[in-house]
């Protein structure tokens, strides 16, 4: 009986210890074959650990591996729950841990005024070092630097954002949320710091650097603001720079600011604040006695108001008044005349200078010049302009508004040279009269002085004469018509026919006590001398035949216009 009853408590143990298991708890779950309760000791708690093991260790696992077996697979950054799949024998993840993508260092960079952009900046992170895609991007805007009343910009998330007049004076940063191509995604939002946004500085130039008006006229001058303040109104001073050559205001030209005439420089624009643009009128007035385009230069300067305003960089504007004047012009009336020595009628000459677009308020002046091409000698002419004698240079003068020409005249003198003289008269530095004068076409006027005196002429007294052998004869050459204060030069040569053996052979020729040395020679005739003489010497030859002696008379020279006559 004792027997029995130790059999049936061992039964009894066999069969509780193969059914039910309870850790942590004397009462288990009645559905569960093992039921882990979390309590450790009362307020202590744990969880449950499966086996750890590496790809190494996992490897060693006795074969068969029982399907369903579980273990946590811990190698590197790969860390998985897995569950042995008997049928496809091979190990499945049942999970795998992922850290979330991480990002530090966020910030931008950019002028942190409005209309710039600005461009995020960060490090991406990942602790399974999977790969960045799809971080996105948000953009805030808070009223100081520690983010109050921060607000999302709505529509800013991209990585770069161009601030707008909304930020200016508030606070932006951006918030950058990391997101991976595969694991856990996405990580939490980092803020950049937050930075203030500054209206840019208010920029005031003209639209263009220069404009034309004609005489009688007016235009616009357009004046541009960049960046204008909001809130305050932007003032500038318009000036006149020093190098403009227009004439007076309110008496050349006019300038209407807004309405209101201008009467001095400089003057005051204002422009009312968020206005981008700002003009005045100028007004050309017709002028008369002035054949010149004037400049009206007008500089920007002074800038208040506005935001920290500058000038930019069209701070100066030209504007050309166009004049609609002729300048004065002065002209010959002709090109060429001619007088006569006084042995014959007209021997003075009246010149004419006309005059086109006189000023009425200003004379007008030019000088009359010899041109030094002329071939007129000194003593020759006589010049008189306005009753009394004048040289060259001289000066004509065109009283203010007189249109009739003036004129002077040009009277010849006899002269001992029998030949035409040339003045070349010319026009030139004329003055006065409106804007810069001009000469006209008819700048220069050419008088010939025709001359009465007749020719020098040149000749030998006698055409032909023999000489002996062993003897001289004395050859003259006649000149008449000398010049009384020009001499007379001609060459002697021998001519192409002669049979004579030649100079220093068969004769010689002695001119002013000396044997010619080389042929042709040349005789000169003084002033005033009417007559030379070269002796010829005949010498002694062998030959028993008559020879002859050629002398040609060439190249006469000086004179009254030398002319060589043979006789």
């Amino acid at each position: 009986m004792k027997v029995l009853r130790i059999f049936l408590m061992c039964l009894f143990a066999f069969n509780y210890a193969y059914s039910q298991v309870g850790i942590g708890t004397e009462t288990p779950d009645s559905a569960a074959i093992l039921d882990v309760r979390s309590e450790i000791s009362p307020g202590v708690y744990g969880g449950l650990k499966l086996p750890t093991l590496t790809l190494a260790q996992r490897a060693t696992i006795t074969a068969p591996i029982p399907d369903g077996l579980m273990i946590y697979l811990s190698d590197g950054n790969n860390r998985c729950l897995q569950v042995y799949d008997g049928t496809r024998s091979q190990w499945m993840d049942w999970y795998c841990m992922n850290e979330l993508p991480e990002v530090s260092l966020v910030d931008f960079t950019g002028t942190l005024e409005v209309d710039e952009t600005l461009t995020s900046s960060y490090t991406y992170t990942d602790g399974e070092n999977d790969t960045e895609s799809g971080t996105s991007y948000q953009w805030y805007r808070a009223d100081d630097a520690t983010g109050t009343n921060v607000m999302a910009i709505s529509g800013a998330t991209a990585a770069t954002y161009l601030t707008t007049t909304a930020d200016g004076n508030f606070y932006v940063a951006v918030g950058v949320t990391p997101r991976a191509s595969s694991g856990a995604s996405p990580g939490i939002e980092v803020l950049s710091p937050y930075r203030e946004i500054e209206f840019k500085q208010t920029e005031i130039e003209f639209a263009i650097a220069s404009s034309t008006i004609p005489e009688d006229d007016v235009r616009t001058i357009n004046i541009n603001i960049l960046n204008p303040s909001p809130t305050v109104a932007t003032i500038v001073e318009v000036n006149l720079n020093a190098a403009s050559t227009v004439g007076v205001l309110g008496t050349d030209y006019d300038i209407d600011n807004n309405s209101v005439a201008v009467t001095a420089f400089p003057f005051t624009i204002t422009i009312p604040a968020g206005a981008t643009t700002a003009s005045f009128d100028v007004y050309a007035y017709v002028d008369d006695n002035n054949a010149v385009d004037e400049i009206l230069q007008l500089d920007l300067q002074n800038p208040s108001g506005g935001i920290n305003p500058i000038i930019g960089t069209v701070g100066s504007h030209s504007v050309t008044f166009i004049d609609d004047d002729s300048a004065t012009e002065v002209a010959f009336i002709a090109i060429a005349s001619s007088v006569e020595e006084p042995l014959t009628p007209g021997n003075s000459s009246s010149i004419e200078i006309a005059i086109t677009n006189p000023s009425t308020v200003t004379a007008t002046t030019v000088q009359v010049t010899l041109n030094v091409s002329s071939t007129v000698e000194t003593g020759d002419y006589t010049i008189d302009y306005d009753g009394a004698p004048v040289t060259f240079p001289f000066t004509v003068t065109f009283p203010a508004g007189q249109t009739a020409n003036e004129s002077f005249t040009i009277t010849s003198l006899n002269d001992p040279d029998a030949s035409d003289e040339l003045l070349i008269i010319e026009l030139t530095s004329p003055a006065g009269g409106i804007a810069t004068p001009i000469l006209g076409t008819n700048d220069s006027h050419d008088l010939s002085i025709n001359d009465d005196d007749v020719a020098t002429v040149v000749e030998f007294a006698t055409s032909t004469f023999s000489i002996n052998e062993n003897d001289i004869d004395t050859i003259t050459i006649n000149l008449t018509n000398p010049s009384a204060t020009v001499a007379t030069t001609v060459e002697v040569a021998i001519g192409a026919t002669s049979t004579v053996a030649g100079a220093g052979v068969d004769f010689d020729i002695d001119y002013s006590s000396t044997t010619v040395a080389s042929y042709p020679f040349t005789v000169t005739f003084p002033a005033g001398v009417t007559s030379q003489t070269i002796d010829l010497y005949a010498y002694d030859d062998v030959n028993t035949a008559n020879e002859t002696l050629i002398l040609n008379l060439q190249n006469v020279s000086g004179g009254f216009l030398a002319q060589l006559v043979l006789m």
